[in-house]
């Protein structure tokens, strides 16, 4: 049986570090999935990362995962320079106190997948020995319009990469008429933990988990059955237009289903609906913000 921590990406609710852990602590919550602090924090100097970290710390939050965009580059593109980027991204897990990093493999067209797989595997395995050096964890996320986007590639990547480790995301998978449920069977033989955000296949819009078609209740009982132990349930709101949201991907505009006030309500909204799924299937939080049954 699993147990769950919730985790945030919470520069949705703020790109101020300081707000961002008021959100936190509004919700109930002690882990952040960092991405963005008044700018993506893969790009700031040892010192300003260093300054993040004694701020969260000295807020009692702990860094669950860092969220990198590392990955997010075109295949076409020279890896040396995105190399460099993620050596960046090393440093900065290791300033922040994580041992894991979110990561992506790459945009690669879709009409061309079978062709840029083995530059891909390539660019991983070179991404995964350097990491393993470094006594990182990297984490796949199956995002859109990269080579692990639909989940026969997300299974081929956590096979042929030894050490590779998954990151679900259900509303990634409905945005690109994908099935949720053959999503997480393809990374729970490998799974680290989650991303939380849900979306309609029909509006192709993003909802507050368990109003979409992510089948968040569905797979959260088949990671509970499959898995022993403690995983990360990161919210990942996506309900409300964010400063950050340019930095993460400028080839996409967010839509909603929902309208919200403002970035804090629907963030409280997102990590809301995702306890009341937590306590729909029999979880508890105890005094430790542990979710167990």
């Amino acid at each position: 049986m699993a147990k769950f921590y919730i985790s945030a990406f919470a520069d949705e609710a703020s790109e101020d570090i300081l707000l961002q852990i008021e959100a936190l602590k509004r919700n109930g919550l002690r882990f952040i999935e960092p991405r963005n602090a008044n700018g993506n924090i893969t790009k700031k100097t040892d010192e300003e990362i260093e300054e993040i970290a004694k701020t969260l710390r000295d807020a009692g939050i702990t860094v669950s995962s860092l969220g990198s965009p590392i990955g997010k580059a075109n295949i076409d593109d020279p890896f040396e320079e995105h190399l460099e980027k993620f050596r960046r991204a090393i440093s900065a897990c290791h300033i922040l106190g994580t041992k894991k990093m979110r990561i992506f493999s790459f945009f690669v067209p879709q009409d061309r997948l079978e062709e840029c797989r083995e530059e891909v595997l390539r660019r991983m395995r070179i991404l995964l020995d350097e990491a393993e050096k470094e006594g990182i964890t990297l984490c796949h996320e199956n995002e859109s319009k990269i080579y692990g986007q639909n989940p026969p590639e997300v299974k081929d990547l956590l096979t042929s990469l030894p050490g590779l480790r998954g990151v679900f995301d259900a509303a990634n998978y409905v945005m690109n008429d994908q099935d949720p449920i053959e999503g997480i069977e393809a990374t729970l033989p490998s799974i680290e933990y989650m991303h939380v955000k849900d979306a309609s296949y029909e509006v192709k819009a993003m909802t507050p988990a368990g109003l979409g078609d992510g089948q968040y209740r569905e797979v959260i009982k088949r990671v509970d059955e499959a898995c022993d132990g403690v995983m990360f349930l990161t919210v990942e709101p996506h309900l409300h237009t964010f400063q950050a949201f340019k930095n993460i991907d400028a080839r996409d505009t967010l839509k909603t289903v929902m309208t919200f006030e403002n970035s804090d309500v629907a963030f409280d909204a997102a990590v809301t609906h995702l306890k009341n799924i937590l306590t729909e299937l029999g979880f508890k939080e105890d005094e430790n913000k542990l979710w167990t049954r």
